[in-house]
């Protein structure tokens, strides 16, 4: 038995890119950016460690560092600015490309305008900041970008960047010159701690609504996108047969080790952001087969078109929530999602 699964370019999503050509920008063109009051501190107040003046050099740096390195698909240039998954997922990316000319395509990249500084106080190490950064192609959908600085003689760097997700309402942040408490990956205080919560986001990406019996997390477009793309692949693969008699596909997330920065928002609550990565796995029933098309650029990457046993994608994101404050109440919200595809097999 045979399964012809053809996507077209317009239909890319469908096989697993959701995020890297756009997902959260599709909602609406005019992006709602996290408010900052107009007041300065008091003079006892803790002391914010960067301002807008320091942080511009910094995204300049990280944006000339991509894009040359974009240019040369050389990974080596993006250092020192970019570091961690970014890093992971450049490389992963420019490999890509060399087999795949196509993917160049769909990366994604903030670039030098920095639009507001959300920034840390205190002395200790590691400082964060979250710099929501203008997009550097024209979906006018900015990106927040992380910050971290492990030592008084490390520069600042970033780790990754999440595309702000449209049509959400956006937690309102302290001005620059007042500064945000750090937030722990175990913070207290909040509906949830941020590892329970990026923990719970995970789980519903991967399993749906029945993961979140007690509906603590709020809808958001990465998960409606994912879940509506999967559904439509799951149906393709299965044309004009029963349910999965063909093959079966499950996109598995998890939390990436290594990788939390988090700050406090006006409300108490928190804005964090982290690393999910994900495996999307097609698995073809015994005496079954499916085929691909001549267009399709995941099978370009594995090197055939026809599959009997499985066929894997795998994927990162960066993604952005904002947990509300304990007693405040409310639900978890995600504001924000990149999301790079990093590779293909199968047989």
């Amino acid at each position: 038995m045979s399964a012809q699964y053809l996507p077209r370019r317009t239909v890319l999503a469908s096989a697993g890119a959701i995020g890297v050509g756009g997902l959260l920008a599709a909602c609406s063109s005019e992006p709602e950016a996290p408010s900052a009051p107009p007041t300065g501190p008091a003079l006892e107040a803790p002391t914010p460690v960067a301002y807008d003046e320091q942080l511009e050099p910094v995204i300049s740096q990280i944006h000339d560092a991509v894009a040359e390195a974009d240019k040369a698909r050389d990974a080596k240039k993006l250092a020192p600015r970019v570091t961690g998954s970014a890093l992971e997922f450049r490389t992963k990316n420019y490999e890509m490309i060399a087999k795949v000319p196509e993917w160049a395509d769909h990366l994604k990249t903030p670039s030098a305008d920095l639009m507001l500084p959300i920034t840390s106080v205190g002395a200790e190490f590691p400082r964060v900041a979250i710099a929501l950064v203008a997009d550097s192609s024209d979906s006018g959908v900015p990106f927040f970008v992380a910050l971290q600085q492990a030592d008084a003689r490390s520069p600042y760097v970033t780790w990754g960047w999440a595309q702000q997700a449209v049509g959400v309402e956006m937690p309102a942040v302290e001005d620059q010159a007042v500064g945000s408490e750090p937030v722990a990956y175990e913070q207290d205080g909040l509906v949830m701690t941020p590892k329970a919560a990026l923990e719970l986001y995970a789980k519903v990406l991967s399993d749906g609504d029945a993961a979140d019996p007690d509906d603590k997390l709020a809808p958001n477009p990465l998960q409606t996108e994912k879940h509506q793309n999967i559904g439509q692949e799951r149906k393709e693969l299965n044309a004009g047969v029963e349910w999965d008699e063909v093959a079966t596909i499950k996109e598995r997330f998890t939390v990436k080790e290594g990788e939390f920065l988090g700050l406090r928002t006006n409300d108490g609550g928190a804005l964090v952001m982290a690393t999910l990565m994900s495996t999307r796995t097609v698995t073809v029933k015994e005496g079954a087969s499916m085929s691909y098309g001549e267009d399709n650029v995941y099978t370009k990457l594995v090197g055939r078109k026809k599959f009997t046993k499985s066929f894997v994608r795998e994927f990162g994101t960066v993604v952005a929530l904002h947990i509300p404050a304990a007693e405040a109440g409310g639900q978890v919200q995600p504001i924000g999602a990149t999301m790079s595809v990093l590779g293909a097999s199968g047989s």
